[in-house]
């Protein structure tokens, strides 16, 4: 091999490294991948394995199948679980009619990284092993790409299969980065394998030696020196684009909010010592990147939640599912929906909270004037930027959370702008809130990056545009199992306000709790009622207790 070729396969191997998607499909694919791409490290849709089980499986349903196998079908699609996808893809190998057997046998090809992806050992050994023999044939016939893409997947799939899975809650995520941890194994992988080449040459010298081939010129010449130099220096070329990746920071990022305010007055310099101007208060960061919250990993983020809302498994999903290859944290806007009492005002700022974002929590009860919202005309002497603009500012960076609570209480008159109506246009990420008119500034700042949590007791007052731009997600009732786990939560709130610690105010114990058992569920008002007495007796028994 040249120093050319070798250069050019270095050269190639390395672009696919940084981005494989040639062979192995996008970063977030919006269609099902074929066996090949995934045995090169390809992803789920959305980067998820239960998510894709719909889009992969639906065109069967249009084919001739047995009812057993059509049951396994559908009982797949509604709920995709470990046991059902096993299932699903033993049926689809049994005899089949044949003009559904192509079809079918493709999908059960790649069932089994569904199962490894949903904990399965054996499905993730399957999957080493396919993965592995893609590599192998790769290496024979020189094409190294596919070969180095396959033989990491193979390394991936073998570490999955080391472990029971099945038992641990499924958080989609990109394989990629579990992946690129193994690029820098590249060297090592190239010393071991000139070791293995070595030993095989000594044996075939001794088998020469014992035949009486000694001095016997080689039927084939030896690897030349340069050859292997230039082998290990391409090797070393990834290393080191592996090493850049995984120990050079990352640069923050930002995102631009407010653009040029030349087109405002100069304030005076009184007006900037009161921050009594526009131009004043926001040309700090005027044409400057505001930093991003990194998002957080999607499965920490949902345990955290599902530690502290132990009922709301299917509210905490979709917020997770955000986060999943996000570039930076944020949600997407959605109306949570209960009868009064539920908790649902905790939820939403929990979920932002645990995405890392600052917190304004916004009343829409009894508001009639929608600009109060998005800003008022700096025509007038009470000027004011809009909410979110305002938090940006005021945390200093461009993604933040605004929760509208109980949006529906807000009025109904147009006079001065509803506020169901004024925050359509915030809502929209993709489009118009990247270029939002602020009145106050009078230009188009972008606000793409907060992120927006509405409640409401019902959506009968709530116009259908909003809810368009941020679906019903409804949110359920505490259940009674759950007691334990809200009053602590309530307890810990009442140490915060009342600045005590657990030394002070220590956790309820056996009888505090028994006495709470007659909460039955549903509203948490009367249960925090329950625990505030439950302290206030403590306080009591405690004057009465002789020194």
């Amino acid at each position: 091999m040249s120093d050319d070729t070798l250069g050019l396969d270095a050269s190639i191997l390395r672009a696919l490294i940084y981005d494989p998607a040639a062979l192995a499909g996008p970063a977030v694919p919006t269609s099902p991948l074929d066996r090949g791409q995934r045995l090169r490290g390809g992803e789920f849709v959305g980067c998820d394995a239960r998510r894709e089980i719909p889009y992969l499986l639906t065109p069967l349903l249009d084919l001739v199948l047995p009812d057993p196998v059509f049951r396994a079908l559908r009982r797949a699609i509604d709920e995709p679980t470990l046991r059902r996808i096993q299932r699903l893809e033993a049926a689809l190998r049994s005899p089949l009619p044949r003009e559904s057997e192509a079809a079918a046998l493709a999908v059960a090809e790649v069932l089994q990284f569904h199962q490894a992806a949903l904990g399965c050992q054996i499905a993730s050994a399957r999957c080493a092993a396919d993965a592995l023999d893609a590599a192998t044939m790769r290496i024979e016939a020189t094409n190294f790409g596919h070969a180095f893409l396959s033989f990491r997947a193979a390394c991936l799939f073998a570490s999955d299969a080391q472990s029971d899975a099945t038992d641990v809650p499924y958080v989609g995520g990109p394989l990629r980065a579990r992946l690129h941890a193994f690029d820098q194994k590249a060297e090592a992988w190239l010393q071991g394998f000139r070791v293995f080449a070595a030993a095989e040459r000594m044996i075939a010298d001794e088998d020469a030696i014992l035949r009486g081939g000694v001095g016997i010129p080689a039927t084939e010449p030896p690897v030349p020196t340069d050859d292997v130099v230039a082998q290990v220096k391409a090797v070393e070329i990834l290393r080191r684009g592996a090493n850049k990746r995984a120990v050079a920071p990352a640069a923050p990022l930002t995102l631009v909010v407010f653009p040029s305010l030349a087109h405002l007055p100069q304030p005076s310099q009184s007006a900037r010592d009161r921050g009594d101007s526009p131009r004043a208060i926001a040309e700090p960061w005027a044409e400057r990147g505001m930093p991003l919250t990194p998002a957080p990993d999607p499965h920490g983020f949902a345990t955290r939640l599902r530690n502290r809302f132990p009922w709301a498994e299917e509210a905490i999903e979709p917020f997770a599912q955000d986060l999943v290859g996000a570039p930076y944290a944020a949600t997407r806007p959605r109306t949570l929906v209960s009868p009064p009492g539920f908790g649902k005002s905790a939820f939403a700022r929990a979920v932002l909270e645990e995405a890392g974002l600052d917190v304004t929590l916004y009343s829409c009860a009894g508001q009639m004037d929608g600009g109060s919202l998005g800003g008022t005309s700096r025509q007038w002497g009470s000027w004011r930027l809009s909410v979110p603009a305002q938090g940006c500012l005021r945390h200093g960076r461009a993604s933040h959370g605004i929760i509208l609570d109980e949006v529906e209480k807000a009025g109904s008159s147009r006079r001065w702008g509803r506020l169901d109506e004024t925050c359509l246009p915030f809502l929209e990420r993709g489009s118009t809130a990247r270029a939002i008119h602020d009145p106050a500034l009078e230009c188009a700042i972008d606000l793409s990056a907060v992120s927006y949590i509405l409640t409401a007791n019902s959506i009968e007052a709530v116009v259908a545009p909003l809810l368009d731009r941020a679906p019903v997600l409804h949110w359920p009732a505490p259940r009674a199992e759950d007691m334990p786990i809200v009053a602590a939560a309530i307890l810990a709130e009442i140490r915060r306000d009342r600045g005590l610690d657990d030394v002070w105010c220590p956790d309820l114990d056996g009888e505090e709790l028994d006495a709470l058992t007659a909460w039955r569920g549903g509203s948490l008002r009367p249960l925090r009622r329950m625990v505030e007495a439950v302290v206030a007796s403590r306080d009591i028994f405690a004057r009465r207790m002789p020194n």
